[in-house]
């Protein structure tokens, strides 16, 4: 019944199973059938009697580094031959597809508790696209902080534990000496990434903040239908996958 080519699940006793994502040798990056696997063993969940709650880890070092971006280019990739509004209705309906399937933890009744550890990436800006899987439709109404979130959204950069854990309290814990040169900091470092990708991102928190999740959604799927059509994503995926400099994005 719990048999996945990329997932771990063991019953561990007292009606707590144990998820594990396990593509180790790649970090456990989400591909299409890790996805797919995610929705099929929490629909189980939901229905398995025994299980009362859930741990959601990943397998060994790092808990996942995000998106796999060579897989990601492959299913992003529309047929050949077709216009621009079929090929946009094609990414929509990947999106609408996988967004609804994506969040299976939240439609399952069994309590999920999330053990994250090392790496657990979140960077759609630095490949440049505005997130579509629900992170900027959830996380905001999750932590309530409208500030931070945009913050680490728009400049894609990484945080640790402990400032994950007080981002409740302030934004960057800057002095009023220093506050200006810090947030002329931010500035710039939003100002490297994709143009699509940042104005994309800030249009999609604003609607998610005023509109309930499942809207937003279909909201994020219908505005990416035309904008992962920029060539800002294949720029920016052979950058960080080369470890090379950001690209010059073209204005918008």
């Amino acid at each position: 019944q719990y048999n996945y080519e990329f997932l771990l699940v063991k019953d561990v006793g007292d009606g707590v199973f144990h998820v594990q994502l396990n593509r180790p040798k790649k970090t456990n990056a989400l591909n299409s059938v890790i996805w797919n696997e995610i929705g099929d063993v929490f629909t189980k969940l939901d229905r398995d009697d025994v299980c009362r709650a859930v741990v959601l880890s990943g397998n060994e070092r790092t808990f996942t580094t995000g998106i796999d971006l060579t897989a990601f280019s492959q299913v992003l990739a529309p047929e050949d031959g077709l216009d621009t509004a079929r090929k946009g209705r094609q990414v929509r309906n990947r999106d609408l597809s996988s967004v609804f399937v994506l969040p299976p933890s939240q439609r399952c009744c069994k309590p999920v508790v999330a053990a994250v550890h090392g790496y657990c990436y979140v960077q759609e800006v630095d490949v440049g696209l505005a997130a579509d899987m629900g992170t900027l439709n959830r996380l905001p109404k999750v932590i309530g902080n409208h500030s931070w979130m945009r913050d680490v959204s728009l400049t894609a950069r990484h945080f640790g534990a402990a400032e994950a854990k007080e981002y409740g309290k302030s934004l960057n814990g800057t002095t009023q000496k220093s506050k200006t040169g810090s947030l002329l900091e931010t500035a710039k470092c939003i100002a490297t990434n994709s143009p699509v990708a940042v104005q994309g991102t800030k249009v999609v928190l604003n609607y998610s903040r005023d509109h309930p999740v499942d809207l937003s959604l279909k909201f994020v799927a219908m505005w990416n239908m035309s904008q992962l059509q920029t060539d800002d994503i294949a720029e920016s995926a052979m950058a960080v996958m080369t470890k090379g400099p950001k690209p010059v994005y073209a204005k918008l």
